[in-house]
């Protein structure tokens, strides 16, 4: 019997919620499965920023490695063991891709970038330039740049550790033997606790926990001050194997080789989970392969829909003109064009295909990016040929003027396009009229593979790679440029040629990081190229038989070194790019980190009954910057003002951006499901709201019937678990009244009254703590805005108790 870990590659990210089961939010495990939900929360009800954990399992396998079904964790004895590490203040400043001027063989890269030069890789330094091997210095056999990487030893649970055990770590870290780092000591400090995360065992599976989020530099005067080569910082990223032993009747199963461990990263947060990366990792890894695939619908539709669905999360793509609106202004008949391939339907399907950049590069430039050693952007001329799709930076970045400085989804994705402009691929059958349609479709078809247990563990891993952005890599959001190439891999090959029958989406496939062996990896651990690294390193490490291959066999930490440091630098400065031009405005990487939300709070003003239609739309289209949803300050491209500031704030506020998720509209006019962007501030465990003041009794100023009192609060969480009351006091037990009406209104629209005047008798008589529970039933798992009234019916006098509403 084969056993395999699954999924083969998982990613954990960070948050600074509690790490246990109940309070974190897991990898997906079904691609697309989340897409359409309306109530997924990612903020405790205390305003923390959950953390995304990944569970791993262990999967029976034929001979052949395919895998049959999950064991059963009764029947047997599991011991996990996980190895991670942080490598990033040991590694190489980021340029850009080292691999632009590599002539490669997949179908990933336009081989332009090495024939025409049009962004050659950049040589790189070492992080921490100042920290040197003393033997250099002193002639002594100690290397301080070890101290660089923050790795604790491997961590090993079984069937005891029902709750989380830590990972460990510090900065600098001390090496064998050694109680304090050097480097920290010769700065009159001791090594910082940098605990890159925890594990549990959860009834046969593994759940990695991530980090909290830490940031910080040795010295606390030093800032960060570059997107990601910031010298003297650490972070708590990792990455690592993942590894277990299986005695099963009397047999055990040693899992950790590079065929049947598995491989984990931490990452940042995924501050939209529910917008897909325009062109994923799992895209990229087909890339590699070279392979032919028989051309479905399926392969097209899903580059058409993550474009269609960036409106949700940047501004370029919301307004016109704009890939969406191209859509939108189809007729019934074209947009039935899309998925047709009759003749007939061709015109419909080359307007598309004419709208996406072409990755070969082989035309004059688009408008230009201004370098980043340039804040001056004015007169800096522009390209020949207007902006094409998609509106995002790409790996040329550097290179002002090359046509690479605009990203273009990758040749396998492009040449799918192609099939589909020509007409070469089989049809999708059925009647839809809307994106949405057309996605509830195919999100269908992968609900459907899940139910065949030998395709749940192959659905998993590319489950865990349609979240992460398969390019531009600059250096991208949570791994780069190293995973477009073969090299990476130990296994790569195609266990499904379709996800269900007439369904390919480039099918499942059985992805195996490169994992070095424990001999080669206490070779290799510390391994780098010197003072400077450049791309002729990564063309001999390609080579055959070359002694840089080293390269490319994983070691815990190998996968995340690439990575800017601190983390926050870089996904606090990749927002908008500005050019001389006022519109479009490209951004970078906006289905991780949005550019331009709407926000919950626009939700809930769009919810008022009493606004006019005209106002719902233009509050519908007044998209906030993502960042000023709590108050990071204005960042942009690296050239642009107000960077500094930004860098500096996110490390601090990371945890306090809006998250952009699913909602149920219940506005007319916009579309019935919205994404909006749910900030920490706005918590839900908030079991008393104050609703109005108490009025000592006076003669009244206006003539019955009148309001003399009207209060306002917005942002209200209505619980659907808990009773609500109107009290005057936040213990719920206070007698309430007003002379002589209390009026209530939610979102425009009146909930509940109450007469307390007893027919104007001049009697007001106090009540009881009023339960309205059912008055706010429709309401419940949202946020509203109450309005308040006490109204004088009677005449006479006016006054009143305090209100409270108050959840129970």
């Amino acid at each position: 019997m084969k056993l395999r870990i699954y999924p083969s590659i998982g990613i954990a990210r960070l948050g600074n919620g509690p790490t246990n089961k109940k309070d974190v939010v897991f990898t997906p495990e079904v691609p697309w499965a989340n897409l359409y939900e309306e109530n997924l929360e990612f903020h405790t009800k205390d305003g923390a920023l959950k953390k995304q954990a990944q569970r791993f399992y262990i999967y029976e396998c034929d001979d052949n490695g395919k895998p049959i079904q999950k064991i059963d964790p009764a029947s047997c004895d599991i011991e996990w063991t996980v190895e991670v590490a942080n490598k990033k203040p040991f590694w190489y400043d980021f340029n850009n891709s080292l691999d632009l001027s590599v002539n490669t063989d997949n179908h990933n890269l336009s081989p332009n970038f090495f024939t025409e030069k049009i962004a050659p890789g950049i040589s790189t330094s070492r992080r921490n330039p100042n920290v040197l091997n003393e033997q250099l210095i002193n002639g002594k056999d100690y290397d301080y740049r070890k101290e660089l990487v923050n790795s604790p030893a491997p961590t090993t649970i079984t069937s005891k550790n029902t709750s989380p055990v830590a990972l460990g770590g510090k900065f600098p870290f001390p090496l064998e033997g050694q109680n304090n780092s050097f480097i920290a000591k010769a700065m009159n400090l001791n090594a910082r606790d940098v605990n890159l995360g925890a594990i549990e065992y959860d009834e046969g599976s593994l759940i990695f926990y991530p980090g909290d989020g830490i940031s910080a530099a040795l010295n606390p005067s030093d800032l960060n001050t570059d997107f990601a080569d910031n010298s003297n910082w650490y972070d708590d990223i990792c990455d690592g194997k993942v590894t277990a032993k299986v005695t099963m009747n009397g047999t055990t199963y040693e899992l950790n080789d590079a065929d049947s461990a598995a491989w984990v990263a931490s990452a940042p947060p995924d501050y939209a989970p529910q917008i897909q990366p325009l062109a994923t990792m799992y895209d990229l890894i087909c890339g590699i392969a070279n392979e032919s695939f028989t051309t479905d619908f399926s392969l097209i539709f899903p580059v058409l829909y993550r474009l269609y669905r960036m409106q949700w999360v940047n501004l370029s793509d919301f307004l016109a003109p704009s890939f969406r609106e191209t859509i939108d202004e189809l007729t019934t008949e074209e947009f039935k064009a899309l998925y047709s391939n009759s003749e007939a339907a061709q015109p419909v399907r080359n307007k598309i295909f004419q709208l996406f950049r072409d990755p070969l590069y082989n035309y004059n430039n688009e408008p230009i990016i201004p370098s980043k050693s340039k804040t001056d952007i004015t007169n800096i001329g522009s390209g020949t040929q207007e902006l094409q799709y998609p509106f995002y930076p790409g790996d040329g970045i550097n290179y002002p003027g090359s046509p690479a400085q605009w990203f273009a989804i990758p040749p396998v994705l492009y040449d799918e396009l192609r099939k589909w402009r020509d007409g070469s691929f089989t049809s999708l059958e059925g009647d839809y009229t809307t994106m949405d349609e057309l996605g509830k479709h195919y999100q269908n078809q992968y609900l459907e593979a899940a139910k065949d247990p030998a395709k749940t563990a192959l659905l998993m891993t590319r489950a865990v790679l349609e979240t992460l952005y398969g390019g531009g890599f600059h250096p991208g959001v949570e791994l780069t440029w190293p995973m477009r190439h073969a090299q990476m891999y130990a296994e790569n090959s195609l266990a499904y040629a379709n996800i269900t029958p007439g369904n390919s989406f480039f099918g499942l496939r059985e992805v195996r990081i490169g994992a070095a062996t424990p001999e080669e990896q206490s070779q290799i651990f510390y391994n780098d190229f010197g003072f400077q690294m450049n791309s002729d390193d990564v063309k001999e490490s390609i080579s055959g038989n070359s002694n840089k291959g080293w390269l490319w066999k994983s070691t815990p930490g190998d996968l995340t070194k690439w990575m800017g440091i601190p983390w926050q630098s870089d996904a606090g400065s990749c927002q908008k790019v500005f050019l001389d031009s006022q519109y479009p405005i490209p951004a970078w990487w906006a289905a991780n980190l949005p550019v331009d939300v709407l926000t919950e709070e626009s939700l809930v003003a769009m919810r008022n009954s009493e606004l006019k239609p005209e106002t719902i739309q233009y509050v519908y289209a007044n998209r906030l910057p993502w960042l000023m949803t709590t108050d990071t300050g204005y960042v942009g491209y690296h050239a642009e003002g107000g960077y500094m500031n930004g860098l500096i704030n996110m490390v601090y506020k990371w945890k306090n951006v809006g998250v952009v998720a699913g909602r149920k509209s219940n506005v007319n006019g916009i579309p019935e499901l919205v994404y909006v962007a749910s900030e920490s501030k706005n918590v839900k465990n908030i079991t008393s709201v104050f609703l109005g003041k108490a009025i000592p009794a006076k003669p009244v100023r206006l003539a019955p019937p009148s309001v003399f009192y009207t209060n306002t609060r917005e942002m209200v969480w209505i619980p659907e678990d808990l009773s609500a009351f109107l009290s005057s006091n936040l213990e719920g037990t206070g007698n309430v009244h007003v002379d002589d009406v209390f009026e209530m209104k939610i979102n425009g629209n009146i909930v509940f009254t109450h007469d307390f005047s007893n027919n104007c008798s001049g009697r007001i008589t106090p009540e009881a703590p009023i339960d309205i529970t059912s008055n706010l039933q429709e309401f419940a798992n949202s946020f509203v805005t109450i309005e308040v009234n006490y109204i004088d019916k009677c005449g006479g006098s006016e006054g009143s108790s305090e209100f409270f509403l108050i959840f129970k």
